[in-house]
């Protein structure tokens, strides 16, 4: 498969994956602003990421689908269910084309087909809201909202050459319309993308100006990479607010855009020479200005500009004097007075009206950022896993850099920069964390009162943002920041196998070791094998804990595909059910884990579908409306458990029963015997289920039973318990590794066989006296609880050894979920690590045995399923 290909498709479906998970949380938090723009930025990736290939049906969806979330993200369309279900689809509809792709290498020939109708419902959903909108929100750019409270003019408007501001003030200052001032710098891996950042800033609606810069110093050649994006733009344009957003709607996180008067492209530039001819200038001017005498204040500025050098400040505000007056005359008297002061004073004063509009707007926006502020503080406290915790560092980081821009703070991203990376170099989100905290102290008491400050302007604004691009440049070639390897399970699969096998192999020399001293009569190669021997258990047993800790995944990665799997089924139910989740930083084995996803949707499902009841039956038993099933996982020694509890009806125990005598899977006295909590295990035997009727989501009684047996397989154990009225909770309980299993051996005759470890409770001694009969079958009594007794040559179908000289008995108390039972066998031997290998073919319907593994000495050993015996 093509490189570029093989990693496109891990990354497009963990795209699709966050953007399906963001919808589903946007549901629930519609007011979460950075949750529509992590869906958005997620689907624009992919519709990014996907232009590298031919893969145009599967671009048009995403594209289809990257246009309605931008709707919804510019409040023109509110967020309903049915947009939900419309992109949760679509998504679904990417997904199969992603796996058709890593397939094929190509998309299906029917993938228009498929994709078609997709776009189609998308846009049809845009329509719609289209044509129920009232039709002044179609209507031309609002000047109103500028005026009520003109943002002051971004700093970068005094670096645009004078004679470009000059050329666009001579073209708009005399009608006095609004122009729209916009940044944007560009990622420098944009081109990877397919994005042209320079044909994106020339097709810009109503372009009056265009000036590109170098956003951080150019490396020199040897470390020039041409495939990156080193440049900035500034762009003039005529057009609205909004047309420029929609222009910019694919980079929004990287544009910073702002509405400006043709006024405040009047900055003079250059280096303040000074002198007494420009206080004389001065009250020249203010004289002329205070009579309206233009010609007199023309002759002037003509007299003084003769005198000063071209490219001095006083030089560049005359010019701007004469500009202003030749546009718009002595109108604009409060700029000219402004003019001709800064000729004396070798700076620009700051306008009264300037002033003003900055104590009103930054007020709300600073009281905004404070909010924003508060809820990253939030977000970095709450516990996830590594991977995930060092995204969350930058995503973090982008929104506090955002928000200092907005309030004219930027001066404070340095500091950002700094303590963001000392977060990475820690791998602890403590020193972003302070960081922001000292931010909110200062910026809270600010927030409602009057500006204390104005940020500085000038040029103060564009060297921290060089500095923090070229810190940014460092940090991704040289810091010590957490990368990541991509790797193919497959590799990781291999190299698991390879260290079980070392671990087999390395179980053979404790028996060369011994065979040297018994064959051979060498008892110092006896002890030198030994030695050996324990260095390469020491390597190998670090080996094995390193790889199985790549092979480690949280948790989550199972669960992310409940909220979705609860909310269809829910939906199509009419039921309300809340789905908590928790502990979804516990770790297991990824075979574990996959293990695990057949059997809790199963879980999951049963949970919605039977568990939880109708809202008027909630509502009749004095609960609440909506239902709960709560999701859990943790870690217990070497296993992981996860519960699956609901707050739903429960399960009758005596119903069940009944059920069970109907169909014949238990008789009447067995029945009488059977405690509740038994009774409701019933349901994971084969064939039995509680429903009458079949629906495509339960009652073919093969659901519980297919979860028992997959669990059974993976090493686990499953059981229920349940209170009418208060809900159900099924546990499940698995190794947290499959690759090596642990086992003891025991003897029955001249065989051998293991049991796993993690099934053995104990082992004891019981004399024969000791052992009761009860109901035609053995036990005994084991601090204070009766333990039911089964021979294992009885099982097995082996002939039972002689009795022991001692009158005892050998007893291995297994456990498998509740039950114990004790297992007599004729000798206990040594423990091993091994590697169980399923039974296949006509060995596969054994269901007393889960495996064989290979010794040391080359025996194949036998391993014994502890629940099969019971």
């Amino acid at each position: 498969m093509n490189a570029l290909l093989a990693q496109f498709i891990p990354e497009a479906r963990e795209l699709i994956e966050t953007a399906g998970a963001g919808l589903l949380e946007l549901e629930r938090h519609p007011d979460q602003t950075s949750l529509i723009n992590d869906v958005f930025r997620a689907v624009h990736t992919l519709k990014g990421s996907s232009g590298l290939f031919d893969v145009r049906p599967l671009t048009s969806l995403v594209h289809a689908a990257e246009d309605l979330l931008g709707d919804v993200r510019a409040d023109k369309l509110a967020l309903s269910a049915d947009i939900v279900d419309e992109l949760l689809e679509s998504l679904d509809v990417l997904g199969g084309l992603i796996d058709t792709l890593e397939a094929n290498e190509a998309l299906a020939p029917d993938a228009d087909g498929l994709t078609s109708g997709r776009i189609a419902a998308l846009r049809a959903m845009r329509e719609a809201q289209a044509g129920a909108r009232p039709a002044t929100a179609a209507g031309g750019p609002a000047a109103a909202p500028v005026a009520q409270s003109r943002e002051p003019a971004p700093a970068w408007l005094a670096a645009l050459p004078e004679a470009m501001r000059a050329r666009v003030y001579a073209d708009t200052a005399a009608s006095g319309a609004p122009l729209t001032a916009w940044r944007f710098e560009p990622e420098e891996d944009c081109f990877f993308r397919g994005d042209d950042p320079l044909a994106l800033a020339a097709s810009a609606p109503g372009l009056v100006a265009l000036e590109a810069e170098d956003c951080a110093p150019v490396p020199a050649l040897d470390d020039l990479d041409p495939f990156s994006c080193w440049l900035r733009f500034h762009v003039l344009c005529r057009a609205g607010l909004d047309e420029i957003h929609e222009h910019t709607r694919y980079v929004y996180d990287r544009v910073q855009v702002c509405s400006i008067h043709p006024d405040d492209l009047v900055v003079p530039v250059g280096q303040a020479a000074g002198g007494e001819v420009c206080a004389d200038f001065v009250e020249a001017a203010e004289a002329a200005l205070a009579i309206g005498n233009a010609s007199g204040l023309v002759a002037a500025v003509a007299a003084l500009e003769n005198i000063l050098a071209p490219a001095s400040f006083e030089a560049s505000a005359l010019r701007w004097l004469r500009r202003v007056l030749d546009v718009r005359g002595m109108a604009a008297q409060p700029l000219l007075a402004r003019l001709a002061r800064a000729v004396g004073e070798g700076r620009m004063p700051e306008a009264e009206d300037d002033a003003r509009t900055d104590n009103a707007a930054p007020d709300s926006a600073r009281s905004l950022a404070v909010d924003l502020l508060a809820v990253q503080v939030a977000i970095l406290a709450t516990a996830t896993s590594g991977d995930i915790a060092a995204g969350r560092l930058e995503a973090v980081a982008t929104t506090v850099r955002n928000a200092l821009s907005a309030i004219g703070a930027a001066d404070r991203i340095p500091g950002l920069d700094a303590a963001l990376g000392t977060a990475r170099t820690q791998q602890h989100h403590q020193p972003l964390a302070a960081f922001i905290g000292v931010l909110l102290s200062d910026l809270a008491p600010a927030a409602g009162a009057q500006k204390a400050a104005a940020p500085p302007a000038g040029e103060a604004g564009a060297a921290p943002a060089e500095a923090r691009r070229a810190e940014e440049h460092r940090d991704d070639g040289k810091s010590g920041a957490t990368r990541v390897l991509r790797v193919d399970q497959g590799k990781i699969d291999t190299l698991m196998n390879l260290v079980a096998e070392l671990v087999v192999a390395k179980n053979g020399l404790p028996y060369l070791a011994k065979r040297a001293e018994d064959v051979f009569g060498s008892r110092q190669m006896s002890r030198e094998i030994k030695d050996q021997f324990a260095i390469i258990d020491r390597i190998a047993q670090g080996l094995q804990v390193g790889v199985m800790s790549v092979r480690m995944m949280p948790v989550s990665q199972l669960f992310q595909r409940f909220p979705r799997l609860v909310r269809d089924t829910a939906r199509k139910l009419d039921k309300a059910i809340e789905l908590e989740i928790e502990g979804e930083s516990t770790e297991a084995d990824k075979n574990v884990l996959e293990s695990l996803a057949d059997p809790l949707i199963h879980i999951v499902r049963n949970s919605v579908d039977h568990g939880i009841e109708m809202p008027e039956a909630r509502r009749a038993a004095g609960k609440a409306e909506h239902g709960t099933i709560r999701l859990a996982a943790r870690q217990e020694n070497d296993n992981v458990v996860i519960e699956v509890v609901d707050d739903g009806k429960g399960i009758d125990p005596e119903a069940v029963k009944a059920k069970a005598l109907r169909t014949g899977l238990i008789d009447s006295e067995q029945a009488a015997q059977m405690s509740d909590t038994e009774a409701v295990n019933l349901v994971f035997a084969a064939g039995f289920s509680t429903r009458d009727q079949v629906s495509d989501l339960s009652g073919r009684s093969v659901g519980m039973d297919v979860v028992r047996t997959a669990v059974q397989r993976a090493g686990g154990e499953v059981w229920l318990s349940s209170r009418v009225g208060i809900g159900t909770t099924i546990t499940l309980r698995l190794p947290l590794t499959m690759a090596v299993t642990r086992v003891v051996t025991v003897l029955c005759g001249d065989h051998v066989f293991g049991i796993p470890m993690d099934a053995v409770a104990e082992t004891v001694k019981v004399a024969r006296r000791h052992i009761h009969t009860i109901k035609d079958r053995e036990a005994f009594v084991l601090r204070n609880a009766v333990v039911p007794l089964v021979r294992l040559a009885g099982v097995l179908d082996l002939p039972s050894a002689e009795a022991d000289a001692d009158g005892e008995e050998a007893v291995m108390v297994v456990q498998a979920g509740r039950r114990r039972v004790g297992v007599i066998v004729d000798g206990f031997r040594e423990r091993l690590e091994v590697i169980v290998r399923p039974l296949d073919a006509v060995l596969a319907a054994t269901r007393v045995f889960s495996g064989t593994a290979l010794l040391g000495d080359g025996r194949v050993l036998l391993v014994l399923d502890p629940a099969e015996i019971m």
